[in-house]
């Protein structure tokens, strides 16, 4: 059987592909360096790409973010969502050190105004993928309780998370993701027996507990 090979990208195709390159690159500098205010005067002048270009790709800021958070993405190799709860916690490290291949691009988007609203708008999805990857622990928990679960995993699987550790600990992106697994194996660990019926104990809440 003899293989298809894909149609080789046509020039027009391939100066496409390196200008948003090459945009998407200036954009990063940007961020890396700290700029509080990303303009397009900015990136066209960062990228050595025309404003009249950029806005031929990029509409508006959010569409320029949008395109970015996937170059992001795929730039420092974030893994796939997990489908399982295995996964969930053997995906951490995998994650970790993707945050950490650019460290100050990641906490860049967690910060910019922009890079915040392209993550949220990810979120539900995110929290669908989750609760799929879960669903075979939470068995017949409480809704209210499986929210919670899916909180507290999907804040620990996360940039967030990762920076918070590493921030308040001081600690290593490999200390964190081990950090992120453990907890996240113990909570799994308890929501699977809460599942089953051997436990049923609920988190002791303190009164003026304040963190």
């Amino acid at each position: 059987m003899n293989k298809v090979t894909p149609p080789r990208p046509t020039a027009r195709e391939e100066l496409a592909t390196i200008t948003q390159d090459r945009i998407m690159e200036g954009l990063a500098v940007l961020l890396r360096a700290g700029s509080d205010e990303v303009t397009f005067d900015l990136v066209a002048r960062q990228s050595g790409v025309p404003q009249r270009t950029l806005y031929r790709y990029f509409a508006n800021k959010e569409a320029l973010f949008a395109a970015f958070w996937r170059w992001v993405n795929k730039r420092i190799a974030v893994p796939a969502l997990p489908a399982s709860p295995e996964q969930v916690v053997e995906h951490i490290p995998e994650l970790f050190s993707a945050f950490d291949r650019d460290e100050p691009l990641v906490r860049a988007m967690l910060h910019n105004p922009h890079g915040r609203a392209v993550r949220l708008a990810h979120a539900e999805a995110r929290r669908e993928k989750f609760s799929i990857a879960l669903r075979d622990v939470t068995g017949t928990i409480p809704a209210e309780d499986v929210r919670h679960l899916l909180a507290a995993v999907t804040a620990l699987c996360s940039a967030s998370g990762w920076e918070s550790m590493k921030d308040n600990w001081s600690l290593s992106g490999a200390e964190a993701a081990k950090a992120a697994q453990w907890a996240v194996q113990a909570l799994i660990d308890d929501a699977r027996r809460r599942s089953r019926g051997t436990e049923t104990r609920q988190p002791a809440t303190m009164e003026g507990d304040a963190r």
